[in-house]
């Protein structure tokens, strides 16, 4: 968990922040005007005040979807656990930045892989466990893995309940040496979506 996390944290934050006005300035209410010592602090002690860094983040992201041109959903699987835990990492290698910039960074990060429009979210089960993910969401995954060179069979009418996709995850995940679901799960989606495989020369 951590070795990928660090990796995509070295590719997410290597984005420059977003102004909001012609000079770069803006205000700031509430969890925005905390530093990233500050919020590393918090997360450690894992309480209360967490939470509210969270809630924060998922008022903040929404106000950017209804704001942001082409984008109905900014994180349209990334959890508030998972961004929290890089904004982490992100604020404890740079305590003096601002919470709110370490935040503008990473959705800038996530632009590539936003969904521009409204999507149908489907629902996704092996043996007794579930998830729910939407249809654009996966035909990403089916892309990302068969450019990785893993086959599906994408004439199925139903991908999410294809024998073939889920080999193809599962096959992924032990390639990776992540936790084996056969689920597009956060680790798995990280690691297709985000972190850019290495050019060998």
């Amino acid at each position: 968990m951590k070795k990928y996390v660090v990796t995509l944290v070295v590719i997410l934050f290597s984005f420059c922040a977003v102004a909001a006005d012609e000079e770069g300035a803006f205000n700031t209410k509430g969890t925005a005007k905390r530093s990233c010592s500050e919020f590393a602090s918090t997360y450690s002690e894992q309480g209360s005040k967490t939470y509210l860094y969270g809630g924060w983040l998922e008022g903040y992201i929404t106000a950017f979807n209804a704001l942001q041109q082409k984008t109905f959903d900014i994180t349209p699987w990334q959890t508030t656990e998972l961004m929290l835990l890089m904004l982490n990492k992100h604020c404890t290698d740079n305590p003096d930045q601002k919470f709110l910039d370490a935040t503008n960074i990473m959705l800038q990060a996530f632009l590539p892989t936003r969904m521009s429009t409204r999507s149908d979210i489907i629902e996704m089960s092996i043996n007794d466990s579930t998830i729910y993910i939407y249809q654009t969401v996966l035909d990403m995954t089916v892309e990302a893995l068969e450019s990785s060179g893993y086959n599906i069979d994408t004439e199925s009418s139903d991908i999410a309940f294809n024998k073939s996709y889920v080999e193809a995850i599962t096959q992924y995940q032990r390639a990776k040496g992540i936790a084996v679901t056969g689920f597009p799960d956060q680790q798995t989606l990280v690691n297709l979506l985000l972190i850019k495989p290495q050019i060998k020369r």
